[in-house]
């Protein structure tokens, strides 16, 4: 076998082996679940026009990822999810320029038990628009919520 065939077989089995550990799931702790406040979504962006699908989305991102975790949400409790800073591309510039078309942005701030803390992140490809944000969202603010 020549040197560019064992080096092709060796970056074959090193991709292999990276998408193979990256399919699988970590354990779950054992123990009690973690329990987590349910969440409320609201709009303090002052005159931004926010789609009507992104509150739903943010509670969907957050109850996706506190099942994925084994958490129980608790509707006795609620955190407040406040949009204070939004800002969405339209479909057709985000498919027709991608990045160019500027940024998908949401910027929250979560009130719980008297604490605060705020959860901000973009997207600027041409592949993924606001819903898939206000999904991420939700999963940074289960991320930052659970104990």
């Amino acid at each position: 076998m020549s040197n560019k065939t064992n080096l092709a077989s060796c970056f074959f089995l090193a991709a292999l082996l990276f998408t193979t550990g990256c399919a699988t799931k970590p354990p779950v702790a054992s123990g009690p679940p973690a329990q987590v406040p349910s969440i409320k979504v609201t709009l303090d962006c002052g005159a931004c026009q926010v789609r009507p699908t992104v509150p739903a989305l943010i509670m969907q991102g957050y109850s996706e990822a506190a099942k994925n975790a084994g958490a129980v949400i608790l509707p006795a409790r609620e955190a407040t999810v406040s949009i204070q800073d939004y800002s969405a591309r339209s479909d057709a510039g985000r498919f027709l320029v991608g990045a160019f078309a500027g940024k998908d942005e949401i910027k929250v701030l979560v009130s719980n038990e008297g604490k605060q803390f705020s959860v901000e992140d973009y997207y600027r490809n041409a592949w993924q628009g606001i819903e898939s944000l206000a999904l991420k969202i939700g999963e940074d603010v289960f991320t930052k919520l659970k104990p």
